[in-house]
């Protein structure tokens, strides 16, 4: 398998704890000229172990590794830090990001994108390499490389893909908070949620696990600390880029 293909989204997440693919989904700035990712597949390797008579004595046949490689403009210091390792500091003149000392970094992230053609990858463990790029005559961009790696969770599949049959879909799914006292009241036709925590909760910053259409955008992100003192309202975006408000009531129980 060997594939070039443009792209409309491209998301990272941290690898789960449980070794599974990762939830809390930040999408990057892809940029025009950065909407592109190669995805590659190599071919197996066949090892025949001979005696001295040269007959046969064992064969190994293992499939070669996955390469996932792509750029993206966003030089937002915290998500660089994200894909290279490094600090980040702000004062009141910039936000700065510095390199690692040793910038062989063992970075792993979930990764996905969503092709034009409105199908959706999933990469649930991958090894990073990232470095800039900056050119006269070119945009300021970090290329990055990776190794599709074996999820350490038992049944999860080093990748797969969706085929969207609604990509106009830009809906919440489910919303969940840990201090819920039931599951969410999701209602389509307002585009509303509400949910109750329990008498005592501080709302001042949860973070929601909320989940969306296939391929659909959320902002602010799903697991992002919010306070919900008052409603909070998120925008969902489609597949196809058509975006929606949702308002989300958080109550405490008397």
């Amino acid at each position: 398998m060997k594939t070039s293909i443009k792209i409309k989204k491209f998301w990272w997440a941290d690898v789960a704890a449980d070794g599974g693919v990762g939830t809390n989904w930040n999408e990057i700035q892809i940029g025009q000229r950065e909407a592109s990712v190669q995805f590659n597949g190599s071919d197996a390797d066949t090892s025949n172990y001979k005696n001295v008579l040269g007959s046969i004595l064992e064969s190994a046949t293992t499939k070669g590794d996955k390469t996932l490689n792509f750029q993206f403009a966003d030089l937002t210091p915290a998500v660089i830090a994200e894909f290279c390792g490094g600090t980040v500091t702000t004062d009141s003149n910039s936000v700065k990001y510095e390199a690692p000392e040793n910038e062989n970094q063992a970075v792993e992230k979930s990764l996905r994108f969503l092709t034009e053609k409105n199908v959706l990858y999933t990469i649930p463990r991958a090894s990073l390499d990232a470095y800039p790029i900056v050119n006269d005559d070119d945009l300021h961009y970090y290329q990055v490389n990776s190794i599709v790696l074996k999820p350490t969770k038992t049944g999860v599949a080093s990748y797969s893909y969706d085929v969207l049959l609604l990509p106009d879909a830009n809906d919440i799914l489910t919303f969940v908070l840990d201090s819920e006292t039931g599951a969410a009241t999701i209602t389509a036709g307002t585009h509303t949620v509400a949910i109750e925590v329990v008498n005592g909760t501080v709302v001042t910053a949860l973070q929601p696990v909320i989940g969306v259409s296939l391929g659909a955008s959320i902002t602010p992100i799903s697991g992002a600390a919010q306070d919900f003192t008052s409603p909070v309202v998120y925008a969902v975006e489609s597949a196809n880029g058509d975006s929606q408000n949702w308002t989300v009531t958080v109550t405490v129980a008397a």
